[in-house]
């Protein structure tokens, strides 16, 4: 945390610390770097620190005053949430109004709701999903549903903690016995709001599931007084506390690195342990005798923390902004890029909004502001000059950036003579006059879950020639009816959206008929794991049954999860299934997508695809459906088709 206003509390940099492992996390997370796809768990770190912290402030005004001053409290906490949120709000809507007016009234509503701090019941009434960060309906508000819960914990602890304390005369301990009962509830209602193959944005954002691990930071500060102990402490003691935070850290950069965000896990227990070790790292940092308040607060990490809010604010409009087709054959560099931006806007809103509000109120911080700007002449030159330095960084960025990411305008459509390329660091492949192979089929209807989404999405392939619907015509499929869905099942619903079965009987219904393309079963595979009364054969059956004889081809799948519901071993059982469901089914041809995709066309979730997996998907899908149905001849006898494309 910054360095406190008033003189009653101490500054602490190990915190500070604490919140640049928890940003860095988030950020990581964001940017799909490797080795983090449990970053969002950063979120859970800053909840736990800030339980602890703000009630901390709570108890020591109520021992020195005997009420919570909650005039006060509410607003320095306006003061440091309101400006920066005020400010990322107002730049994101007026850009989204320039560039994608189409969806300006989306995130107008997102917003709005995040202004009031109750965006995390916008999105959870919306439908809408945390989780599909790499849909192309992704947000730059995303983010926002966190801040949404810690304020409103802001509003209504302080209130709950007072009246506790009245109702328990003073006693802090039973206070701390009902707190823990609380958190209790609060994790029981995580296990309860997770399924296993389903969004699990419900839980993930829901203040009621994600306030038991600020109520477990406050737990901390009710029970542990780091101030009533010397700062000199006895050898065995400082070794035991440095023990305690070394296994409380580990456990934290190992929940960072292996939780999958689409594991039962999480919900179940990971962040129970999350909020248990970041409490005790908390307890060891703050207390006067250990040294990790000197590890955790070092210059960067202290730097890092300081700006830690600006850094959250900021990180995900910056990320959304960059195309995907930014850099994407060197994505360290792309990513160093992002974070430059990153940590230079945040430390502009740190040096120029944030810290004088926070320090002297709305008033005197604009003031302070308006000061700056009209500093004597000399200071006033050499802020300029910094400032127009900074802007011709950015302008040149926003440049590159436009020109990396327009699509050439002479591949806009496919034709007969359109060459489909391939091209990766390690392999080149080219396609030659698609004409030579063609399918009999003219309608394809393909019904996906979200690992079909960037097949359709101009965010992953800018360059329409490469999506899956011009891939198709080019091998002579020219109607394409897309039945894509981020959370589809076969048999189970999500909010109310349709199965596929429901799906595929909307579509019988309409009149649609030709040849279907079935990329299912990720999520089935979760389903049927999870307990599900469906199984694997009867869903394929089910599907099968309603097409009744048209020509459909399904796509093979993998993973690159070891464990859990999504492991690769549940998606090998699918395979198996398909394969054999060719013998009942004569019309059925099985693409063998596994053999084909490599690991690194995967995002680090290892389910779903970076930009360049999605353009070999769409183009290997085409030419295994002209392998599968041919025009002007029978289908191959085999049941596993390829596309034929190597590599």
């Amino acid at each position: 945390m910054p360095r406190p206003v008033g003189k009653a509390a101490a500054y602490i940099p190990g915190l500070d610390g604490l919140r640049a492992v928890a940003v860095i996390a988030v950020v990581a997370y964001h940017l799909n770097i490797g080795k983090a796809q449990g970053g969002l768990l950063g979120v859970g770190i800053f909840f736990t620190l800030s339980g602890f912290l703000i009630t901390s402030i709570l108890l020591r005004t109520y021992r020195r005053t005997g009420s919570m001053g909650f005039k006060n409290f509410w607003l320095h906490r306006a003061r440091r949430l309101l400006p920066a949120v005020v400010l990322v709000i107002t730049v994101v809507l007026l850009i989204t109004a320039l560039a994608d007016p189409v969806g300006f009234h989306q995130r107008l509503v997102e917003g709005v709701g995040a202004l009031f701090y109750v965006n995390n019941w916008v999105v959870i009434h919306q439908g809408q999903s945390y989780f599909a960060r790499f849909h192309p309906d992704s947000g730059a508000f995303d983010h926002l549903w966190s801040l949404s819960v810690e304020e409103q914990f802001y509003l209504i602890w302080p209130i709950l903690l007072y009246g506790l304390l009245k109702l328990c005369k003073g006693r802090l301990g039973r206070v701390a016995l009902i707190t823990a009962g609380l958190a209790t509830v609060s994790f029981a209602l995580l296990w309860i709001h997770s399924s296993a193959g389903f969004d699990n944005t419900r839980a993930y954002e829901g203040t009621d599931t994600r306030a038991g691990a600020l109520l477990i930071g406050a737990l901390v500060a009710m029970l542990w007084r780091p101030s009533g102990h010397a700062r000199r402490v006895r050898a065995g003691a400082r070794v035991l506390l440095d023990a305690v935070a070394v296994v409380a850290f580990a456990v934290i950069v190992d929940l960072i690195a292996t939780t999958g965000q689409y594991s039962l896990s999480l919900y179940h227990s990971g962040l129970l342990i999350l909020s248990i070790a970041t409490a005790a790292l908390v307890a060891v940092v703050v207390h006067p005798g250990a040294d990790a308040d000197r590890v955790f607060g070092v210059a960067p990490l202290r730097w890092i923390g300081e700006r830690s809010y600006g850094i959250y604010l900021w990180q995900l409009p910056i990320i959304v902004a960059f195309p995907a087709a930014f850099l994407r054959s060197t994505p360290w560099l792309r990513d160093l890029v992002i974070c430059a931006v990153i940590a230079g806007v945040s430390t502009l809103s740190w040096r120029y909004l944030e810290d004088p509000i926070r320090r002297h109120g709305f008033k005197a911080g604009l003031r302070e502001l308006m000061d700056m700007t009209w500093a004597s002449d000399e200071l006033w030159r050499r802020r300029t000059t910094r400032l127009v330095t900074v802007g011709l960084v950015v302008a040149v960025g926003a440049g590159a950036v436009a020109v990396a990411s327009t699509p050439s305008t002479s591949s806009a459509a496919p034709s007969s003579s359109t060459v489909v390329s391939t091209t990766s660091a390690s392999t080149a492949t080219t396609v030659a006059n698609p004409a030579a192979l063609r399918t009999g089929c003219r309608t394809v209807t393909e019904d996906g879950d979200s690992t079909s989404d960037g097949l359709v999405s101009d965010n992953y392939l800018p360059n329409r020639s490469e999506q899956l619907p011009a891939q198709l015509a080019a091998v002579g499929a020219p109607v394409f009816e897309n039945e894509i869905s981020g959370a589809q099942s076969i048999n189970e619903t999500w909010h109310g959206e349709p199965n596929a079965q429901q799906r595929v009987n909307r579509l019988l219904q309409a009149g649609v008929r030709g040849c279907w393309i079935f990329a299912l079963g990720t999520n089935d595979t979760a389903d049927v794991t999870a307990g599900s009364s469906m199984g694997i054969v009867a869903r394929i059956n089910a599907v099968m049954a309603q097409v009744h004889g048209q020509p459909t081809m399904w796509l093979t799948l993998k993973t690159l999860n070891s464990s859990g519901y999504y492991s690769d071993a549940n998606m090998q059982g699918m395979n198996a299934a398909l394969v054999q469901a060719c013998a009942r089914y004569p019309n059925l041809r099985v693409y063998d997508w596994r053999s084909e995709v490599q690991n690194s066309w995967y995002i680090n979730d290892g389910i779903h695809f970076t930009s360049f997996g999605y353009k070999e998907r769409a183009a290997r899908m085409a030419h295994a459906l002209a392998r599968a149905f041919p025009h002007g001849q029978a289908s191959p006898a085999s049941c596993l088709v390829s596309s034929g494309i190597p590599g």
